[in-house]
């Protein structure tokens, strides 16, 4: 639950792979993938990973609200039990899982990421530009996926309820206010080369 190991998606047959990345449109990368290249792609295990020399992208979102909306994600394994009241979880503060883990953890254990994208109004086109640069297919437009917190309704209440309160808390404690800061530190450094 709490592994800091990367995934990257290679496509057969292209000069491209994707850094898998939660909260970087991982949905509509994938109902992209599995629509067009179902059979050509596959995930690199470990040991390769480190040989790899196809270009790779990743997409990322704004690391705060990346961030946040990790927390909704891992809320749902507690539904709308306020967790933080519990040290053992709040040990962990701020990685508590994947949906939490700052993208530089990926991103520094992988070869140089060549094309950086930001979850945002243009990224569809700008997703449909490298897809065609790697001649690729993609018939129509490049998918939106909305994430489960905008239509599944144990998500939502999780957003409307859980989120709020917790968000709260670290805003209010000083000492959380700053880890949180300084954990997403690196993160931007990342997001600022995005486009």
């Amino acid at each position: 639950m709490r592994h800091k190991n990367p995934i990257i998606i290679d496509i057969d047959k292209s000069d491209l792979s994707w850094l898998h990345i939660t909260g970087g449109a991982m949905n509509s990368v994938m109902a992209w993938l599995q629509k067009h290249h179902k059979n050509q792609i596959r995930e690199l295990k470990r040991p390769e990973i480190g040989q790899h020399n196809k270009d790779i992208f990743a997409i990322l979102g704004e690391p705060s609200h990346r961030y946040w909306t990790g927390i909704i994600e891992w809320s749902s394994n507690f539904g709308v039990h306020e967790w933080w009241q519990h040290d053992d979880l709040m040990e962990w503060f701020p990685h508590f899982d994947r949906y939490t883990l700052r993208y530089s953890e990926y991103i520094e254990q992988v070869p140089p990421i060549k094309h950086f994208f930001k979850v945002g109004p243009l990224l569809s086109e700008n997703m449909a530009s490298l897809i065609k640069r790697y001649n690729l297919d993609l018939k129509f437009d490049f998918p939106h996926v909305k994430p489960r917190y905008k239509w599944a309704p144990a998500i939502t209440k999780i957003y409307d309820e859980i989120l709020p309160k917790f968000k709260k808390i670290v805003k209010q404690s000083p000492e959380l206010s700053k880890k949180l800061e300084e954990y997403l530190e690196p993160d931007y450094v990342y997001y600022q080369k995005a486009i």
